[in-house]
């Protein structure tokens, strides 16, 4: 019943609101809308739950549930057993996916660089990825300006995988459902369903009592009730919501089922015309309590091993899960289970249910983007800096200071779940493992940004060879969460080499000592714990004077900036080297470490290209700090609005374009430099 509520206490502040009028009829239409629908509510409420009841065979519920093992409209039901997939290597699937898109980001590349396809090999293709941030409706319609703009600029066709973390997903689910890969069908779909927020019950209710798109819309939440896959929590009742203003379409009476299951995105992705969707979510992980990790520590015979050290941290951390069309999976657990059994219960690697439908999009959506299951502490690290700086909050900070460690550990509202495949696995899984994931029943997940607003993990997969990421950050807090220096620490514990460690906003001297710590940390909890520090010294202010100061100038001297601008290129190295940040930061300052240097360097890793959605003087009046309806928690948008983050991010890609086509370019030049000398090597070798 909570977006009843919300959506009542909006009511009730317009009415409010509307007392400082001059015209007293506004005050009392306003109440008249709220006494209206409080009146409503309950019959709302009673009709809901009779639609519901699956065991009337006159109601829509029992029709679904007849429906579900029909295997026309699901043929994955009949498609039994399923089993578990252990290791860390691609799918069949996700291989063949690749040789295909290869056929496509051939001619792709040819175009962009324009250079003849005949000259072309298709293994000195740049691997090229995609991703968008979380930051509710902004990073969606943010994340389409720029797809908009990599498609008019053809880099969008050399591409091989989009991820995305909460609000970029449902940009994601979009696209490869509704508008058919085409971003100015996204927008207008945006602009018709984005004026009414997904929580006003009236217009939610005229969908969920019409057809067809009641049974499209609540045939995912009362097959999950039905089936029992695990129990409905407020994340699917979030997600329906969410569903009725993006999923369904302007002509209501168009609606198709198939667009609601991620499995059958494949259809268009096995041809390799697009790139491959890489949906995420996170499970948190609870450290040890004190007990267990003496416990623990008295049964190991290896005590000081880091795998045991990670284990027995009383710190928590961050699981990440991808959902893909062709499977879903956790590379730190590597096992995988195909998307289209998605919602089965398992038993030691083989699927113990028959008939059961795929979990939908009108759940997943909600699971994506469920931010507010956020712990209590990090909840109250996001609101603090709207309180007042008064006496109670100073006394709030120190409560919350003290009881930090417990606090980290509290969801007041529980994630969403889906059936834990890993059981009865334990044997064949690695001992890095957590106990708790081999004997609970479930796998609560959660939006990813909870623990990185970049999907940057799923893409540095060494399998996948990813040699460019286009990172387009919409987050809220940009520049003060180091995503990119999170990430440094991640790959550095991971062993993944090739990650730029210069990358990421400047900082002052307290923070680049805590980012330090948290890039040479060899556990997960100590840089979580160095990243909390860092969002304790956030000056809320300094985003602004930053992106104002910053001049956009896109050349070796920017990393020296006092900000960066819309477009930033970093290029990393697998080279075994010292990664001390002084030093990095030092030689980019005096440029000595040209860009196209390091692009062309056979030792060049990873190249990262960051985009933040920052203020640019082209589209004077749009800033995400200051333009209200750019808040994370906003979800009306006019046309107008719209069209003004469609043009920020657009406008910013463009102030870097030139650059990341000649960093493409040089990425391309060094792969087939390298191709020929491998060749020429093995020429000598055998002579």
């Amino acid at each position: 019943a909570w977006p009843s509520l919300f959506e009542y206490y909006n009511q009730l502040q317009a009415t409010m609101a509307a007392i400082g009028d001059t015209s007293w009829d506004s005050v009392i239409d306003a109440m008249k809308d709220s006494m209206s629908y409080s009146i409503s509510l309950p019959t709302w409420m009673r009709k809901i739950q009779s639609i519901m009841d699956t065991k009337r065979n006159d109601s829509l519920g029992f029709e679904i549930v007849e429906d579900s093992t029909d295997t026309i409209l699901n043929p994955e039901v009949a498609w039994t057993p399923a089993h578990v997939r252990l290791g860390p290597q691609l799918s069949n699937q996700e291989v063949k996916f690749r040789k295909n898109r290869a056929k496509f980001t051939k001619k792709g590349l040819a175009k962009y660089l324009e250079i003849p396809v005949s000259s072309i090999d298709e293994r000195d293709i740049p691997i090229i990825a995609v991703t968008g941030s979380g930051g509710g409706y902004r990073a969606m319609i943010a994340t389409c300006g720029y797809i908009r703009a990599l498609q008019e600029t053809g880099l969008f066709d050399c591409t091989t995988y989009l991820a995305g973390v909460s609000g970029s997903t449902w940009l994601m689910a979009l696209f490869y459902t509704l508008a058919e890969y085409d971003t100015s069908r996204i927008i207008d779909h945006i602009k018709a369903r984005t004026g009414v927020h997904f929580a006003f019950l009236p217009a939610a209710m005229e969908l969920f009592t019409t057809a067809p798109t009641d049974k499209f819309l609540l045939h995912g939440i009362i097959e999950k009730l039905h089936y029992n896959y695990t129990s409905v929590s407020l994340p699917d009742i979030y997600g329906v919501l969410l569903s009725s203003r993006l999923l369904v379409p302007n002509n209501e009476l168009i609606v198709d089922r198939d667009n609601l299951k991620i499995s059958t995105q494949r259809r268009i992705v096995d041809t390799g015309a697009v790139p491959m969707p890489i949906y995420t979510a996170v499970r948190h992980e609870f450290g040890l309590t004190g007990a267990e990790v003496e416990a623990t520590n008295q049964s190991t015979t290896q005590p000081d091993s880091t795998v045991t050290k990670q284990r027995n941290k009383r710190e928590s951390w961050f699981q990440w899960f991808e959902f893909t069309p062709y499977e879903v999976g956790c590379e730190e657990v590597s096992a995988w289970i195909p998307t289209w059994s998605l919602g089965r219960r398992w038993r030691n690697g083989v699927s113990v249910d028959t008939a059961v439908p795929e979990l939908n999009l009108t759940l997943l959506l909600g699971t994506f983007g469920s931010a507010f299951c956020a712990t209590l502490s990090h909840f109250y690290k996001e609101i603090r800096p709207a309180l007042p700086d008064i006496a109670i909050s100073q006394s709030l900070d120190n409560i919350i200071k003290e009881n930090d460690d417990n606090l980290k550990e509290v969801h007041p509202i529980t994630p969403a779940g889906i059936p834990n495949y890993l059981l009865g696995l334990k044997p064949y899984l690695p001992p890095s493992c957590p106990e708790s994931i081999h004997t609970e029943k479930d796998i609560n997940l959660m939006d990813a940004g909870m623990d990185n607003n970049l999907a940057f993990y799923p893409l540095l997969r060494p399998e996948r060879e990813v040699d460019m990421i286009l990172a387009f950050d919409s987050s809220a807090d940009i520049p003060d969460v180091p995503w990119l220096e999170l990430t440094a620490g991640y790959t550095k514990r991971r062993g993944i080499l090739g990650w730029p460690v210069e990358a990421g906003w400047p900082k002052g001297e307290d923070m680049e000592k805590d980012l330090e710590k948290m890039e040479e940390s060899e556990d997960v909890d100590s840089t979580r714990e160095a990243l909390d520090k860092v969002q304790k010294e956030k000056d809320k202010d300094r985003r602004k004077k930053l992106a104002t100061k910053s001049k956009h100038i896109m050349g070796p001297a920017n990393a020296a900036a006092k900000s960066l601008g819309p477009v930033t290129i970093w290029t990393g190295s697998i080279e075994e080297k010292s990664t001390d940040r002084a030093d990095e930061r030092l030689a980019e300052e005096e440029n000595t470490i040209d860009e196209e240097y390091k692009l062309r360097s056979p030792y060049a890793g990873i190249t990262v290209v960051y985009c933040p959605l920052i203020p640019n003087k082209k589209i004077p009046g749009v800033d995400p700090d200051t333009s209200p309806y750019m808040s994370t928690w906003n979800f009306v948008y006019t046309s107008e609005d719209v069209d003004n983050v469609i043009a920020l991010a657009q406008a910013n890609f463009s102030e870097g374009e030139a650059r990341i086509r000649r960093a493409v370019r040089l990425i391309y030049e060094r792969k087939k430099q390298q191709r020929l000398d491998r060749g020429l090597a093995m020429r000598e070798l055998w002579r």
